[in-house]
């Protein structure tokens, strides 16, 4: 049967359950979350000419970066994920996409620089990239 002490004990284990589900997210505090920002597609490493003239192409469009990472290259477009709240944080987390599950604390840019081993910000620096290293 119903009474209102039971339901008061659901409350607080409901609360409890909801807590401890808040501290497994361990991206909650991570505000603005960087990650949720961007992303990151490998690209393959210009060869010739024509391969570093598609990358100016490329890095003439708007928030579009490159990056190498331990030899391998990158495009990075700065846009951010449309599920990301900057109050409440991800708003689709216990559903969030595979990338994002499997995105570490160990991984976690937020504290510091990305530390990649070449970054272009813009059409000029990888220009001037071209020029002096090929």
């Amino acid at each position: 049967m119903f009474n209102k002490h039971s339901a008061k004990s659901g409350r607080k284990q409901a609360k409890r359950q909801k807590d401890e589900k808040r501290e497994k997210n361990p991206c909650e505090k991570c505000i603005p979350a960087k990650c949720c920002m961007y992303f990151s597609i490998e690209i393959d490493e210009p060869e010739d000419e024509g391969d570093y003239d598609d990358l100016l192409w490329i890095i003439a469009h708007k928030d579009v970066e490159i990056y190498v990472n331990d030899d391998k290259w990158y495009l990075m477009v700065q846009t951010p994920c449309r599920f990301y709240d900057p109050v409440r944080g991800c708003l689709i987390y216990p559903r969030r996409p595979r990338i994002c599950r499997e995105h570490r604390l160990e991984e976690c840019e937020f504290d510091e620089d990305y530390g990649f081993d070449l970054h272009f910000h813009s059409f000029e620096e990888l220009d001037r990239y071209i020029r002096n290293n090929t």
